[in-house]
């Protein structure tokens, strides 16, 4: 009897510390969600009470100011003159937000893969919307606008695709975009339009408005996600 007590004593041992240990590393992302939260959620407060300390000095006038404590224990902050922007970035192995969506609250914006450039500038000599990430800058010919349509060809929107990881500007000698391989549904009455501009976004997106000779009405969106070397082309 004391062989088969000791045998189960040791079996009933070892099932309990792998039970333990499943157990453990189970919890491990919930635990690692939760700590992200917490700091996304102390650090969402600390924002919101710097907006509000910034947006009542701006209205006292010139001279106004105040002393505020803005304490981070994660993270990087840096502050953007160009843009008028506060950017604090963290990294977090648990998923608090999906890949490349943000919510906004008042003027501060929280947000996961937001890595994404979209603004105008002069592109191969032409007026033109720039998307920008760590991977690739894409400039899109600007194009009329909702108010005033423009005659233009779609085919010709896309100026350029410069691959920062290689150093080289990608050919598009056979980019066509037509309808049912009619060409005259490349060419007619529209716009191109910036959807969003700014930086640290999720994404970049170009729309381009066709009203088409060839009697179809449609539009083409040019998107450029944070982290990814290709760019989006698709049509509605």
């Amino acid at each position: 009897m004391k062989g088969i007590s000791l045998i189960s004593g040791v079996l009933f041992t070892a099932f309990l510390i792998a039970a333990t240990a499943i157990v453990y590393w189970t919890a491990v992302p919930v635990i690692q969600k939760m700590q992200c939260a917490a700091t996304m959620d102390k650090m969402k407060a600390s924002f919101v009470n710097l907006d509000k300390v910034v947006q009542t000095v701006a209205s006292e006038g010139e001279g106004s100011k105040r002393t505020i404590d803005f304490n981070i224990d994660e993270g990087e902050i840096y502050i953007s003159g160009d843009n008028d922007t506060i950017y604090w970035t963290y990294e977090c192995n648990a998923e608090i937000f999906s890949p490349r969506t943000f919510q906004t609250f008042g003027n501060l914006i929280i947000g996961s893969n937001m890595d994404t450039g979209a603004y105008e500038s002069s592109c191969q000599g032409y007026d033109s919307f720039v998307l920008e990430n760590e991977h690739l800058k894409v400039c899109l010919k600007k194009v009329g606008s909702p108010g005033n349509k423009t005659y233009y060809n779609i085919s010709d929107v896309l100026l350029l695709v410069y691959h920062k990881d290689i150093g080289e500007v990608l050919p598009l000698e056979y980019l066509e975009i037509t309808l049912d391989d009619d060409q005259t549904s490349s060419t007619g009455n529209g716009y191109t339009k910036l959807v969003r501009s700014g930086q640290h976004l999720p994404y970049g997106e170009v729309t381009a408005y066709m009203e088409s000779d060839y009697g179809i009405t449609y539009s083409i969106k040019f998107v450029l996600e944070s982290g990814e070397d290709f760019l989006i082309i698709r049509g509605e």
